[in-house]
């Protein structure tokens, strides 16, 4: 039987909106794998950056306070808009703690009672996109800088031995300078560099 036409108008209708709605989520990044820190309410900052093979074209800024530490690398955050979110530092790798069977590294307790220190409970933080690099990771947690009255969070952890720059195919753009700053805690034996030889 053939369809009316204000039954085909409807439905043509509502294709066109879930085309449009599809569209916006996959440009929006709200698609699979998009940005968990996204706010409708606009309370991040955005500053304009270039970026490679059209990924995201600004550096995104949200503020928001610790809540927990998870261990030498990872944080749970409140952002300003209630959410909380799950974020592993940009550019740095801390020895690992033990996880259910998976051993603990040399150093992994250490690292983690360092963040702990320069980041307790309440501390308010400013997290940083990088262009370069994806929005989340494979388990799901946010890939940012941590920045704390404006000083690099993972700066410090790498300059008191408590991490190394992360070596990655895709190097983050503070990749050199976090080089630059473990030469100078390995020469100097700070804390894994000393304690895991």
């Amino acid at each position: 039987m053939i369809a009316s036409i204000p039954v085909r108008l409807l439905s043509l209708a509502v294709v066109a909106l879930v085309l449009v709605i599809g569209i916006r989520g996959i440009l929006g990044g709200v698609a699979l794998g998009g940005d968990p820190l996204a706010d409708p309410g606009h309370n991040s900052r955005h500053d304009t950056a270039a970026a490679a093979g059209g990924a995201r074209l600004a550096v995104e800024r949200t503020p928001g306070s610790v809540a927990y530490v998870l261990d030498g690398d990872t944080v749970q955050v409140t952002t300003r808009a209630g959410r909380s979110v799950r974020v592993r530092f940009l550019g740095i790798s801390a020895p690992e703690i033990p996880h259910p069977g998976k051993p603990g590294e040399c150093y992994g307790y250490p690292a983690t009672q360092n963040l702990k220190q320069v980041l307790p409970v309440g501390t308010h933080v400013m997290l940083v996109s990088d262009p370069t690099q994806d929005d989340t990771d494979v388990y799901g947690r946010a890939l940012r800088y941590v920045q704390a009255d404006g000083r690099d969070i993972g700066a410090a952890q790498i300059r008191a031995g408590a991490a190394a720059a992360r070596a990655s195919s895709d190097p983050v753009s503070r990749h050199a300078r976090y080089v630059q700053i473990e030469a100078q805690a390995r020469d100097r034996d700070l804390g894994m560099w000393s304690a895991c030889n």
